[in-house]
């Protein structure tokens, strides 16, 4: 009997767990062309932040992204959001600070949290093509 009971029970943890899973989302931004014409330099302390309406996002000073791969020129970062966002439409948007002076995309971006893994596409520093 107590064998079948925990049967039962993990086998609803294993059907109501994706109801309380996290979104983690990596967000990517291709800088490359930024990079070339010198206009975003980061040995001379420029970064890229971003900064939505969920936390973490919402902190005031954002979230920094990095190029992990210098190569390719993408910044990127990995946040986990939630389950209490989930089915909600996030809205954020990308932060280039350049000689102490702050760029901000001229639209915001938004996302559906689903409760799932997403690696987004890199797209340019604002640049609008989904």
């Amino acid at each position: 009997m107590k064998f079948r009971a925990l049967l039962l029970l993990l086998f609803s943890l294993l059907i109501s767990g994706s109801a309380f899973a996290q979104s983690k989302i990596t967000f990517n931004v291709d800088m490359r062309s930024e990079l070339e014409d010198s206009v975003f330099v980061p040995s001379r302390g420029d970064v890229l932040e971003i900064k939505g309406d969920f936390y973490p996002l919402n902190n005031p000073r954002g979230l920094v992204m990095v190029d992990d791969e210098p190569i390719d020129s993408v910044y990127s970062i990995t946040v986990n959001f939630s389950s209490r966002y989930r089915n909600k439409s996030l809205t954020y948007n990308y932060f280039m600070t350049v000689n102490g002076q702050t760029r901000t995309e001229v639209l915001p971006r938004s996302l559906q949290l689903q409760g799932r893994e997403i690696d987004l596409t890199p797209l340019y520093f604002n640049a609008f093509s989904w």
